[in-house]
């Protein structure tokens, strides 16, 4: 169990940083994985020496409460679990914990090898043989696996968030918005687009989405009327460094104070899809 207080580095303009929040469960994913296989992370190859990343396959994040009610000092116990399901996927839970707030990510990771050493294209790949794990092998496939997996192969047409029904084909109806990740915070020190960055990059596009649009809810700002308490997301490939985004809302509706959108990112360069999120969040200064 680590202890942790929430400094102005955790924080964002209306609480908690999701992506500080990210980044941080995601390491101790990272070191739990490490950890159970005895080496550093710089030394993780496959049996033909090319290097292993465990890159995301999916995250699912529930807050009992939204972001915003976090606050600068509040102090949180962390601890964080893996298990592995075959000799590539990893599947782990990590708790910010304290008697108000309990923040839960439970998260999928597959050990992947590039493609090209040029490129962020990369493949499925397994440790070299001298790699055990020791963490506790799973029985059974993890629901979050299989849900990511019809997730990639397009077989899931409607899905369930806080025991809400979104439709993920609805059409986008024209509501997009284009970025350039910015190698500078959203790539991390392999040169991939780092996980952390997916939700940001799909909170801030979706923001001028609705800000320039009559899908607003009030005068605010988006960033400063919502809170996220819910998130769901679907990692489905990488991009290199200088290939624009593209943001496509496929969805955004109001339900018992609650607003879910459901969202596609693709590379503009190919159009392929990179993410599918979905999303929960709260009106902040409810009446």
């Amino acid at each position: 169990m680590i202890r942790i207080e929430i400094g102005m580095p955790q924080m964002a303009a209306n609480g908690l940083s999701e992506n500080w929040l990210f980044r941080y469960c995601g390491d101790l994913h990272w070191q739990e994985l490490c950890k159970s296989m005895g080496v550093l992370s710089r030394d993780l190859t496959n049996d033909a020496g090319k290097r292993l990343y465990a890159t995301f396959v999916a995250i699912a994040a529930r807050y009992s409460k939204p972001l915003a009610h976090v606050c600068e000092n509040d102090e949180f116990d962390a601890a964080a679990s893996i298990g592995r399901f075959g000799q590539s996927f990893f599947h782990g839970v990590a708790v910010l914990s304290n008697p108000a707030v309990e923040l839960r990510l439970e998260m999928v990771t597959a050990f992947v090898a590039r493609s090209r050493a040029d490129a962020n294209e990369l493949r499925k790949s397994v440790p070299a043989a001298r790699l055990a794990s020791i963490a506790a092998e799973m029985s059974e496939i993890p629901s979050l696996l299989q849900l990511s997996q019809a997730m990639r192969y397009d077989r899931i047409g409607q899905y369930s968030i806080l025991d809400e029904t979104l439709d993920l084909q609805a059409d986008s109806a024209g509501f997009f918005r284009d970025c350039e990740p910015s190698p500078y915070i959203d790539f991390n020190g392999a040169n991939l687009l780092y996980f952390a960055a997916y939700p940001t990059l799909c909170d801030s596009l979706e923001r001028l989405i609705i800000n320039r649009s009559d899908l607003a809810i009030d005068s605010r700002d988006w960033a400063l009327a919502t809170s996220t308490i819910a998130r769901d997301i679907y990692y489905l490939r990488n991009a290199d460094i200088g290939v624009p985004l593209r943001a496509k809302l496929h969805g955004l509706h109001r339900r018992k104070g609650l607003i879910f959108l459901n969202t596609e990112l693709l590379r503009l360069d190919d159009m392929m899809p990179i993410a599918r999120v979905v999303t929960a969040k709260s009106f902040t200064d409810m009446p």
